[in-house]
């Protein structure tokens, strides 16, 4: 039938279908070595390029090192260097000025303050504060203060420049005076850009102390090249005889108290300069070893140095006020102040300017005495719990100014004792007493009821036993 068909079935070889590596021994040939695939391993062939040899890739990738390094241009803008504070040993002291107020307040106040709270109250106002800055010796700085207002820096030019500015006025008297308009031809005058007013033809005499009054009259944050930058050259007739009528007015400088009278010498602004530096300024700088100076001035001074010592030193005092706290605890004890805790021997500090004195409830007069027993027994009562009884405030406030009740700064009033009662603790466990004393009174005022009485069970009564039948 299959020759019929045309199909020659030895080509098949026979019905073993078997894979080629499965016809071999039955052997584990794992990691043995197969002789046919190293000697066929030279002609296999992924296709692509040629492989190029390690060595030599790596050669060629290191070209791109081998162009010669060029230099840069110089850096436009300079490096940003962080500013370090200054090396100085800062003590933190309360303003003589403002602790006289507060001594005066509290000679005339009853009332007790906290200590740390006072602390603030300077530490808040950095004119009360008082810095003494102690350079330290390896860093060789040195400071300059103006007498007048303590302003102080390490660069002798800003205190010069402050002390021109701030107090030439404390020693020269400005008028306006009328004057003859200026003569001549001008070509231009110059006009400011920013704020349009006519300078004067840059020609004149007084055209450079035009521009330096309006640098420190009105831009004070420029130098004199960046505000020259901006000044305009108006050609313009009108603009030329606009700047000749308004130049008809000038500003001269007299000696304090000078300027009403006749025949005084006047100076222009450079010459009173050149004066007070000449003859005033001398006496007004100074050169301290210990720099004495005002939180305010030394957080403005232009010295950034000084002013990043002079915040640091205030931050870590505001965190904790142990140095002001220190200050003023021996300013109040040099004026007899008193001092007492509340509470126990670690509670808060109070400061007060009368003697504390214990009372005695037995020989005083019974309003007093009820008095002082309410205030005893209701510790940091405020008025709204007064009892309503005539007078008894006023008794009340007799106890404080003779020291035998403290008054708070915070309205609330306690009995004078070792550690006075002072914080909202204590309306807290007045409160949780008055209700365990209303528990206990309403427990004792509940009638009491009897339990009824239980019967005893009657007992049963054994069944009489039936007589036996005889039989």
């Amino acid at each position: 039938m299959s020759e019929a068909n045309g199909v020659d079935l030895s080509a098949l070889g026979g019905f073993d279908f078997k894979p080629e590596w499965a016809k071999g021994s039955g052997k584990v040939t794992v990691g043995s070595f197969r002789q046919e695939r190293a000697e066929k391993g030279e002609e296999r062939s992924f296709g692509g390029a040629e492989r190029k040899p390690f060595r030599q890739q790596n050669q060629e990738k290191g070209k791109r090192f081998d162009k010669p390094f060029v230099k840069r241009g110089e850096r436009k803008t300079p490096r940003f260097e962080r500013v370090k504070p200054l090396a100085a040993d800062i003590k933190v002291l309360p303003d003589p000025k403002a602790l006289g107020t507060i001594f005066r307040k509290l000679q005339q106040d009853f009332h007790a303050y906290k200590l740390k709270e006072l602390a603030y109250f300077f530490l808040d106002n950095p004119a009360s504060v008082l810095l003494k800055v102690t350079p330290k010796a390896e860093s060789g700085e040195s400071f300059i203060q103006c007498k007048a207002c303590s302003f102080a820096s390490t660069n002798e030019e800003d205190v010069i420049e402050h002390a021109v500015n701030a107090h030439l006025s404390d020693y020269f008297d400005s008028k306006e005076v009328e004057v003859e308009p200026p003569k001549g031809n001008f070509n231009c005058v110059a006009k400011c850009g920013l704020s349009g007013v006519l300078l004067g033809p840059p020609n004149i005499h007084e055209f450079g102390s035009v521009v330096r009054e309006m640098i420190r009259t009105r831009y004070p944050q420029m130098t004199e090249q960046e505000y020259r930058s901006h000044i305009e050259m108006v050609r313009d007739s009108e603009s030329i005889e606009a700047w000749r009528a308004t130049a008809t007015k000038k500003v001269f400088f007299f000696a304090k108290g000078q300027a009403d009278q006749e025949g005084a010498k006047r100076f222009t602004r450079d010459e009173a300069e050149a004066e007070f530096r000449m003859s005033l300024l001398p006496s007004l700088l100074s050169k301290p070893k210990n720099l004495m100076i005002t939180a305010a001035a030394a957080v403005a001074s232009p010295s950034q140095p000084l002013k990043l010592a002079a915040q640091a030193a205030l931050e870590a005092e505001r965190r904790a006020p142990y140095g002001m706290c220190f200050a003023l605890r021996g300013a109040f004890h040099h004026r007899k102040m008193n001092f007492f805790r509340a509470n126990d021997s670690r509670g808060p500090e109070f400061v007060i300017g009368m003697e504390l004195k214990p009372f005695d409830a037995e020989h005083a007069i019974a309003e007093l005495s009820s008095t002082w027993k309410f205030i005893s027994e209701n510790p940091c009562c405020d008025k709204s719990e007064f009892p309503q009884i005539p007078d008894f405030e006023k008794h009340v406030q007799w106890l404080v100014s003779t020291g035998h009740v403290v008054a708070f700064t915070n309205g609330v009033y306690s009995a004078v004792e070792k550690f006075p009662k002072y914080g909202p603790q204590w309306k807290k466990r007045k409160k949780q007493l008055k209700e365990a004393a209303a528990e206990a009174s309403a427990a004792e005022e509940a009638p009491k009821v009897e339990a009824p009485a239980v019967e005893a069970p009657a007992a049963e009564t054994p069944a009489a036993e039936a007589p036996a039948t005889e039989a």
